[in-house]
C-alpha cells in the first residue's frame, strides 16, 4: 500500500480522536491555551527534527518566505476558528462544516477560473453541490437542535457554524500554500516547524488580553501529552502523506473522517449519536468522494 495512503489513513483516525476529545477538554480550559501548548509543542519538536536533518533547510525556506508567510496566516485563522468552532458544535459536525467548505470554495474558484487550474467539469461540479447541500442539511440539524451535542443559544450556534466554515476555507488555502512550499524543497517537518509562529503568537497574545492563567503543573503536562499524541503526530501523518500520494487518494480517505469522528463520540458521555448528523455526514461523503472521483477522470 502507498506510504502516503497509510499516513493519511493514519492522521484521519488520530484526528477523529482529537476532535471528540477536544471538545470536551474545551468545556474546561481555555482553547488559547489548548492551542498554544500544542502549536508551541509542533513548533519546538519539528523544529529539532529540521536541525538534525539534512542541511538546505535553511535555504528553501528562504525560496519560499511568500509561501510560508500566507500558510502561518492561512493555518493560525484556520485552527483558531476551528477551535472555537468545536467547543461549541458537534465535533463530527463540525469536521464536517470545515472539510466541506474547503471543497466549494476551491469548486467555486475554478467555476471563476481563478484557481490556476483546468475548469471543474459538469459532474464534479454536481457532486460539489451535494457536498454543499450536505452542509446546508447539518446546520439546519443544529439549529434546529437535532444534533448530538447539547443544545446552545441561537446565537452561540450561529457563531460555530460561522467559525467551522470559516476555518474549511483559511486551512484550504493554507494547505495549498504548504504544498507549494514541498515543491519548493521544504521538507514536510520543515513546514510543520514555521508554519504556527502566527498561531502560537496570536495564542498569548489572546491569553495576555484576556487575563488568562496557564493552570497547575498536572494540567499543563496533561494538555501537553493529548497534544502530543493527538495533534503534533498526526499533523506529521498528514503533512507526509500530502506530500507523497495522489491528490485523489487524499480527498477520498479526508473525506471519509466526519465518518469516523461520529463513531469517536460514542466515547463522550456528553454527545449522543444523532441520527440527522449521520444523514448529513453520509451525504457529504458521497459528494466528495463523488467530486474526487470525477476530478480524476474527467481530468
Amino acid at each position: 500500500m502507498n506510504q502516503g495512503v497509510i499516513f493519511i489513513s493514519g492522521f484521519v483516525a488520530a484526528a477523529a480522536l482529537r476532535d471528540v476529545y477536544f471538545a470536551g477538554l474545551f468545556q474546561k480550559h481555555d482553547f488559547f491555551l489548548v492551542a498554544l501548548i500544542a502549536f508551541s509543542l509542533a513548533a519546538v519538536i519539528f523544529g529539532l527534527v529540521t536541525l538534525a536533518g539534512p542541511r538546505g533547510q535553511g535555504r528553501a525556506l528562504i525560496g519560499a518566505w511568500r509561501e510560508c508567510v500566507w500558510a502561518n496566516l492561512g493555518t493560525a485563522a484556520a485552527w483558531l476558528s476551528f477551535f472555537q468552532a468545536l467547543s461549541l458544535l458537534e465535533p463530527s459536525i463540525t469536521i464536517t462544516l470545515h472539510s466541506g467548505i474547503g471543497s466549494v470554495f476551491l469548486m467555486g474558484l475554478g467555476l471563476l477560473g481563478l484557481s490556476g487550474g483546468a475548469r471543474p467539469g459538469r459532474a464534479e461540479a454536481l457532486f460539489t453541490a451535494g457536498v454543499f447541500l450536505s452542509l446546508a442539511v447539518l446546520a439546519a440539524v443544529v439549529m434546529a437542535g437535532l444534533s448530538g451535542a447539547p443544545r446552545r443559544s441561537e446565537s452561540e450556534t450561529l457563531i460555530g457554524i460561522t467559525l467551522a466554515l470559516a476555518s474549511g476555507v483559511f486551512i484550504a488555502l493554507a494547505t495549498d500554500f504548504t504544498k507549494r512550499m514541498n515543491d519548493q524543497g521544504v521538507r514536510p517537518e520543515t513546514v510543520l516547524a514555521v508554519r504556527f509562529i502566527a498561531a502560537i503568537a496570536a495564542c498569548i497574545g489572546a491569553l495576555w488580553w484576556r487575563g488568562g492563567g496557564l493552570g497547575d503543573g498536572a494540567s499543563l503536562g496533561g494538555l501537553a501529552a493529548a497534544s502530543l499524541v493527538l495533534m503534533v503526530g498526526p499533523l506529521y501523518l498528514l503533512q507526509l502523506g500530502i506530500a507523497r500520494t495522489s491528490a485523489l487518494s487524499a480527498w477520498i480517505i479526508l473525506a471519509l473522517g466526519p465518518c469516523l469522528t461520529f463513531a469517536a463520540q460514542y466515547l463522550d458521555d456528553r454527545l449522543s449519536l444523532s441520527p440527522y448528523t449521520l444523514g448529513g455526514i453520509a451525504l457529504y461523503s458521497a459528494g466528495a468522494i463523488g467530486a474526487a472521483l470525477s476530478r480524476r477522470y474527467e481530468g
